[in-house]
């Protein structure tokens, strides 16, 4: 099987042996091992920066947060997600589910997603400034759409020199953020902040403009050197049962739009809400803040097979919503024929997996029941809707949605790009921000001819002797590796819990949040091993709590350079490195007798070269 396993030193008895090695396999487990690994290996070791779709330098903002320092926070989670304030509430956290404190046997995830909040709740009142290129490039780009996608699409674009105008259909720009999370869990104020600091960067925001009826893409496309669609989905999918439309069923989209903008101000009697996403989870939420006496979430699959957390399941059960997992609806019933009086359900059981993995329902037959429900609120899915796509452009679409090129990102149609889930469908908002810094990247080389925007990586060496290694200052009074445990973020009581406006989590308080981030391993930094100076005393070896580092013999390793994997002749001993055990606690260089040993911190940053 392949692990992350690395040749830290190749030893000969009596001097060091330089020559370059490719890779060796262990006789007996059959294990491949790498060595020299390339800068894309190192960022790979970092599994929540992995993880992440923005690849956020998440070691880095942690331990800024750990020394006190929340402007760097902030400014690290500015470029790298555009977004701190509103991640730090309602991100899906990809990087807390690859965490390596999170690997068995060590221990919770750290609380990645509420640290980023952290840096946004503390930094300093002063406007922190990102660098762009300073010379405009005189290129003009249109943004379709001011939701998350088109927000950090228009980011990146300003600080390349452009000259971006983002339209917009609603009279508010955010997208999803204003108009589908509900403002008990993401406070519009900080919406329009985030919004603020783009429009700062010299971005133009156009709203109250429909694409095809206000101005049309042609004359964008005649217009602009480039224009990028990032509409999203925002059209709603059905259930397609009996019943659907009559009065009381409203999609958990357009209930949130309404709720958001002021127009739906209470309701009464029983909610049932359909889906087992955050949607459906906001929505249920949202109606109990509305007055309704009774909240009920169907969902056709198991807890297991929700999409949400168990954190937010637990919010959401708190407040009194009442869950009934393997039910699906098969008609909605109207006795006076005109608005919803119940919904008639089927119970499911789970049978064989489907194409994404997840156990299909399947109905039980002769299961049907009835639940009583004075609104009906379907929160299945969104799909986009190609229809601002005009005929003579000529752009493809597939499954309804614009097919782009996987590289570029442009349509069929020169100059015209799409990204978000416009092209894909729904996802969350890191993915489209992640996805938003590569379509931006491509527009810029689309104009330019060039790539300007480029990844500079720096090494810093921490040996044992001098300057201690950051990891080693983090362990250093510990006796144990797991002596500071995941806190959840405070949270308003139920009692409180009143209103559409009054957030409910709170966030850490200072002193919380650098605990919190000391909990961090530091995934950026890895061992390292000058072979001159190593005399194979295997102190390293027998301090490492984990059995991370080996020390392997020739006649137990074949090496592959360049050929077949042959033995050597040569008396030598190999120093292995197990990256997925390794929580750079800094006791190998604490012992080494004659500090080989080191510490080397890999530092990610984007530029902008003009």
């Amino acid at each position: 099987m392949e692990k992350r396993i690395r040749v830290i030193a190749r030893v000969k008895e009596g001097q060091a042996e330089s020559k370059d090695i490719v890779e060796i396999r262990c006789k007996s487990k059959e294990i491949f091992y790498a060595n020299n690994p390339d800068t894309e290996w190192y960022k790979k070791n970092i599994p929540c920066m992995d993880a992440c779709p923005a690849n956020t330098r998440i070691p880095e903002y942690l331990d800024s947060i750990s020394r006190g320092d929340f402007d760097k926070t902030y400014l690290i989670n500015r470029i790298d997600n555009v977004l701190p304030h509103t991640l730090g509430r309602v991100c899906s956290h990809p990087c807390e589910t690859a965490c390596r404190h999170g690997f068995e046997g060590l221990g919770d995830p750290v609380s990645i997603c509420w640290l980023k909040r952290v840096g946004g709740d503390y930094k300093s009142k002063e406007k922190i400034k990102l660098q762009g290129i300073k010379k405009k490039t005189g290129k003009n780009v249109a943004v379709i759409g001011a939701g998350p996608a088109g927000l950090a699409l228009a980011n990146d674009l300003a600080l390349m020199g452009h000259n971006v105008t983002v339209y917009e259909a609603l009279p508010t720009a955010g997208g999803m953020l204003y108009s589908g999370i509900p403002a008990f869990r993401l406070p519009r104020t900080l919406i329009q902040q985030e919004i603020k600091d783009i429009t700062d960067l010299g971005v133009e925001l156009k709203l109250n403009t429909r694409i095809g009826k206000e101005i049309t893409l042609q004359q964008l496309k005649e217009g602009n050197d480039a224009v990028c669609i990032t509409t999203g989905c925002m059209v709603p999918v059905r259930l397609n049962v009996p019943g659907e439309d009559y009065q009381g069923v409203i999609s958990g989209l357009d209930f949130m739009m309404q709720v958001n903008t002021g127009k739906l101000k209470g309701l009464r009697g029983t909610v049932v809400v359909i889906g087992g996403g955050f949607t459906a989870m906001d929505c249920s939420r949202t109606a109990l803040r509305l007055g309704a006496e009774k909240s009920i979430v169907l969902y056709r699959r198991t807890r297991n097979e929700m999409m949400v957390d168990e954190r937010e399941l637990k919010e959401t059960s708190l407040e009194g919503v009442e869950f009934q997992f393997l039910v699906a609806p098969v008609k909605i019933i109207s006795k006076a024929r005109e608005r919803v009086s119940e919904i008639e359900c089927v119970k499911n059981k789970l049978g064989e997996p489907g194409a994404d993995g997840r156990k299909r329902p399947v109905p039980i037959e002769g299961s049907n029941f009835k639940i009583k429900a004075d609104w009906i609120i379907p929160a299945v899915s969104q799909q986009s809707d190609p229809s601002l796509l005009p005929s003579k452009l000529n752009i493809k679409t597939e499954k309804g949605m614009a097919a782009v090129d996987k590289k570029t990102y442009m349509t069929s149609e020169k100059g015209i790009f799409a990204c978000g889930d416009f092209i894909s469908g729904p996802r969350n908002i890191i993915s489209v921000i992640g996805e938003a810094h590569k379509v931006a990247k491509a527009i810029d080389i689309y104009l330019m001819g060039l790539e300007r925007a480029r990844e500079k990586v720096t090494q810093t060496v921490y040996k044992q002797r001098g300057m201690r290694s950051i990891a080693q200052w983090k362990v250093s009074n510990q006796d144990i590796y797991d002596v500071i445990p995941r806190k959840e973020i405070p949270s308003l009581k139920k009692e409180q819990r009143t209103g559409l406006e009054k957030e409910v989590d709170l966030g850490y308080r200072m002193e919380t949040g650098e605990m919190q981030a000391d909990r961090c391993y530091l995934c950026n930094h890895n061992i390292q091993i000058n072979g001159d100076e190593c005399i194979l005393c295997a102190n390293c070896v027998d301090v490492c709590p984990y059995n991370c580092i080996k020390m392997a013999r020739k006649d137990k390793v074949m090496v592959k350079n360049g050929g077949d994997y042959k033995s050597e002749n040569l008396n030598v001993f190999y120093m292995l490195i197990d990256e997925e055990k390794c929580i750079r606690c800094g006791l190998c260089l604490d012992v080494c007798p004659t500090a080989c040993l080191y510490m080397e911190k890999f530092q990610f940053e984007k530029e902008y070269v003009e």
